[in-house]
């Protein structure tokens, strides 16, 4: 086992990546006493969740959100945790049980010994994404996920949008479900984040039309989830993969359905893009830690952690939500801690789908 010296278990590990999964780590490494690391390549710790809006409506509706509190202040207060931001892992080797990590930074080239590793590099941003040609000022009317985002994030008390939408369009799984973009799966977040915020729309304003463009529902909520979002006016029109075209800045969508074709003109759009694992930094990790990539772009073990040292957290293995990723990045370090998963195998049985 890696940091074994005389008996004795001293460990200071790196963690790769300061979003919530890291971060998540971090805290939960030094509660146990364990010094840290994180490297981070953005300015800042945080990740793509620092931008994420809270999706309550009359009442929560369980986006996850809330469950980040305080994190970001928790660990740059905490003495047991080191942050190296704008910094990147060049070179890694072993020897005496130990890593030596080559360390980019803004003041240049650190050499630092860590004893065990915690990979959380997240995902690949959407800016290089099926969506990404659409979060631009070319497609006012036109938005990612990213986008949602921060609609829900900066909404006021009473609006959303400058002026009232008479009708608003989702597309379901833009970018997933295809092996072109290297999504043949489905991304396990897109439904979740989608519904809720459309739910938010519809206590904004009742008399919206919001209709879903999907081929396939997952379920978010116990109960029935479409009965619920049906009695708040949401339709959902199941058909083959909607096409866009515009009028002025006003998208149509064109599709079809058992009907035949259809199109509609609507005020707005959102495009629900998924998770995509960030495939050239996976394999730069791969290369650097002994991880493998999986067919799906995502990193996956070799051999068990508590073996080589080196362990997973968060969406650096597969698509999560916020809950399951904070989840995962404690599973990863109890794994650490205690030297055994806590209620599972260190081999975790998700994945994409």
């Amino acid at each position: 086992m890696h940091g074994e010296v005389a008996g004795e278990v001293l460990k200071n590990v790196l963690i790769i990546g300061g979003g919530l999964a890291g971060c998540t780590a971090a805290r939960e490494l030094s509660s146990a006493g364990i010094h840290c690391c994180i490297v981070e390549q953005s300015r800042d710790i945080g990740g793509k969740v620092r931008n994420y809006g809270c999706k309550s409506d009359s009442k929560c509706n369980n986006c996850g959100l809330c469950a980040v509190g305080s994190l970001w202040d928790d660990i740059r207060e905490d003495a047991n945790v080191r942050m190296l931001c704008s910094a990147s892992v060049i070179d890694l080797s072993q020897a005496d049980g130990e890593f030596c990590v080559l360390i980019q930074t803004e003041s240049g080239k650190i050499e630092e010994r860590f004893t065990e590793i915690i990979v959380a590099a997240g995902f690949q941003d959407v800016a290089q994404t099926a969506g990404a040609g659409y979060d631009s000022s070319d497609f006012p009317r036109v938005c990612t996920g990213n986008a949602l985002e921060l609609l829900m994030k900066e909404r006021s008390i009473d609006s959303l949008f400058p002026e009232q939408p008479d009708s608003i369009a989702f597309i379901m799984c833009y970018g997933s479900r295809t092996r072109k973009e290297r999504a043949a799966y489905c991304s396990q977040v897109c439904c979740a984040y989608s519904t809720r915020a459309a739910k938010v729309i519809k206590q904004y304003y009742p008399g919206t039309e919001v209709v879903f463009f999907y081929m396939d529902l997952q379920a978010v909520n116990p109960g029935n989830y479409a009965e619920e979002l049906a009695a708040r006016g949401i339709r959902f029109e199941r058909c083959r993969p909607a096409e866009i075209s515009f009028e002025g800045d006003y998208p149509i969508v064109a599709y079809e359905d058992a009907e035949g074709k259809k199109q509609k003109r609507f005020d707005y759009l959102f495009l629900n893009t998924g998770i995509h694992p960030d495939l050239a930094q996976n394999t730069a990790l791969a290369d650097l830690t002994g991880l493998k990539v999986e067919r799906s772009g995502f990193l996956g073990y070799v051999s068990e952690p508590l073996e080589t040292g080196v362990y997973l957290a968060g969406c650096s293995r597969f698509p999560m939500g916020i809950l399951d990723t904070i989840a995962s990045a404690r599973n990863t370090a109890s794994i650490l801690i205690n030297g055994e998963a806590r209620g599972s195998n260190w081999e975790h049985k998700g994945g994409v789908q």
